[in-house]
């Protein structure tokens, strides 16, 4: 008897000494596997953006408008309130200079991100747990080892290659959001409360205020909520979360149809879907047509023809009005709904897709090969216990996610988050084999040494940047707006714009913190003959004269040429050093104040 007692109590201990020891080991796995996510993360975040575009500059003009209180402009039906909500708030932490505003974003960005990190964890701890259906599984069990790594180097891939850590914009917070919602979904399905009901409906909310893109998806996820629950118990949490939802639809709605002067929820939809399903010549210029598309109500002004001269001083006072609110510019447009027009954008944008893929190609190759392996696995081995939640319901958000897009448009930064969750899909199944299974052992492998390849060929430009400190702010547009700054031009001065294409590319005015108010240089007017538009420009010094005329009639103190492909050899031009960029200073109309 007493050495049956001492061989317990040593089986015990050893027992004790394994699990001491695996927690031991499980959490500096962690540990490591947290730790290079978020370096890769930081490194793209501070390296990885050399410039300011479009979006980033209206989401940072939203954001400036809120501090400022002036909610009417910031309520835009076009770009969400969520992340410059958000970015106000960071703000107030850090200087009142340009460097303190890009240092703002950066960590706002990265606490984003980390927090996508970590309800991806979550969302895979559920998912792990509910598509197995292994009775043996404790409810409360960490992830795994393999997929804690797979989820490691999918996350990383997906945000840093397609879904940028460094972009000044809501689709990370999306990302973010999406994970926990997912997660919370998962929730109600094991057991359905009055805590997860709610955080359901807020979270969906959340996700509104963050993207448009929420609205067909709260659909899927209510959707799911019934299919997963009886109807005698689903009735008071579903209405319950449904409740919770409306509140934000209300409010916000409420404030988007205050700011626009007529009902709305948004317009981001339709007029993209004008944009890139029906063709609408768009970003700057449209004076109307073809006639099935309308005329504008209050176009962007045109002020001449040859070349073509466009004046926007009112009523948006922000960097670039023609990108800030597209939908004040083109309203009036009539919609057209045209299934040839459909078919021929959803071909279109399933050959864009080939480009997003390209960024992460030796990546998704991996996951296509551990698809395959995962599919035979599941073909030759049948679980004794049915599986507790159908695949299909897990998966079914990304799926609907990404056929939105590609009704209409698809860029890598919209579908970053779903990519994460369906290219998990092979390794949720794979993770069922036994712990020292040789397929598992290879497909981490593969997938590790394809995330290494990848991120060693797309974050190259980031690492040599790191190296040398050569951050966002140095050199390109921002050697532009310090050239202006040194040249005394002010914080809210108007200026005009000379460029191919269109101003759309204008770190150079945010950064100095000027107005642009007229511009040559066009998408939707005539995009055909801009290059010559130009020559006509510079070449020729009476037509110069009267563009530079009318540009000071609207204001501007300055005219800045960027990307002109040829030298400037009129009189009066400054070249800025190192660029391509030419500045020249504009007397004063009559009657005002020198600059």
């Amino acid at each position: 008897m007493a050495i049956e007692t001492v061989r317990v109590g040593s089986d015990r201990l050893e027992s004790r000494a394994t699990s001491a020891t695996f927690n031991w080991w499980y959490l500096s796995l962690r540990l490591l596997v947290g730790a290079a996510v978020m370096f890769v993360g930081a490194l793209e975040c501070r390296y990885g953006k050399s410039e300011l575009y479009g979006d980033d500059i209206s989401y940072l003009d939203v954001a400036n408008m809120i501090r400022a209180g002036d909610w009417r402009a910031a309520l835009s039906p076009l770009w969400s309130i969520g992340y410059p909500l958000l970015l106000s708030v960071v703000r107030r932490f850090f200087a009142s200079t340009m460097r303190g505003e890009m240092a703002a974003v950066f960590w706002l960005n990265l606490s984003i991100y980390f927090v996508a990190w970590i309800g991806f964890l979550w969302l895979l701890r559920l998912m792990a747990r509910s598509l197995p259906g292994d009775p043996l599984r404790e409810p409360d069990s960490p992830l795994s080892p393999f997929l804690l790594i797979c989820a490691g180097c999918i996350f990383v891939t997906v945000q840093t290659g397609v879904g940028r850590v460094s972009t000044v914009g809501p689709d990370l917070l999306v990302t973010s959001i999406l994970f926990f919602a997912s997660a919370v979904a998962l929730k109600v399905f094991f057991r359905l409360t009055v805590g997860n009901s709610v955080a359901l409906g807020v979270l969906l909310g959340l996700g509104l205020l963050t993207k448009a893109i929420f609205l067909p998806l709260t659909g899927v996820f209510f959707g799911m909520m019934v299919v997963s629950q009886g109807r005698r118990r689903i009735v008071p949490q579903f209405f319950r979360a449904v409740g919770v939802f409306l509140l934000f639809v209300f409010v916000y709605g409420a404030g988007l149809s205050w700011s626009l002067g007529r009902p709305t929820l948004g317009e981001a939809g339709a007029l993209n879907f004008a944009f890139h399903v029906n063709h609408l010549s768009h970003w700057m210029g449209w004076q109307g047509g073809p006639p099935e598309f309308g005329s504008p109500i209050h176009p962007v002004r045109m002020l001449r023809n040859d070349p073509p001269v466009f004046a926007f001083s009112e009523p948006f006072h922000v960097t670039y009005p023609p990108q800030f609110n597209m939908v004040y510019w083109y309203e009036g447009y009539r919609q057209v709904f045209s299934l040839k027009n459909t078919a021929h954008a959803v071909v279109g944008n399933l050959h864009d897709l080939k480009y997003v893929f390209q960024e992460i190609l030796p990546v998704t190759l991996a996951v296509v090969v551990c698809f395959c392996i995962a599919f035979v696995v599941k073909m030759r081995t049948r679980a004794d216990a049915a599986p507790s939640l159908n695949p299909w319901i897990v998966y079914l958000p990304s799926l609907v996610g990404f056929s939105f897009f590609l009704l209409v448009h698809i860029e890598g930064r919209y579908v970053a988050g779903f990519l994460c969750m369906i290219g998990m899909a092979p390794f949720l199944t794979l993770d069922r084999l036994p712990l020292r299974s040789l397929i598992r052992t290879a497909a981490v492998l593969l997938l590790v040494a394809a995330t290494l390849f990848n991120s060693s060929e797309r974050l190259h430009g980031a690492v040599r940047s790191a190296i040398a400190r050569t951050d966002m702010q140095s050199g390109g547009q921002w050697a532009i707006a310090d050239y202006l700054v040194n040249l005394n031009l002010k914080a809210g001065d108007k200026v005009a714009s000379v460029a191919p294409r269109n101003a759309l590319r204008c770190t150079w005015a945010y950064a100095s913190r000027s107005h642009i108010v007229a511009a040559i240089g066009n998408d939707a007017f005539d995009p055909e003959s801009q290059v010559q538009d130009l020559h006509l420009f510079f070449d020729h010094p009476s037509t110069q004269q009267q563009v530079l005329e009318l540009f000071r009639e609207q204001g501007a103190v300055a005219v800045v040429a960027t990307d002109i492909p040829f030298e400037v050899s009129s009189p009066g031009w400054q070249h800025v050093p190192g660029s391509q960029a030419w500045v020249r200073f504009l007397e004063p109309l009559e009657g005002t104040s020198k600059h």
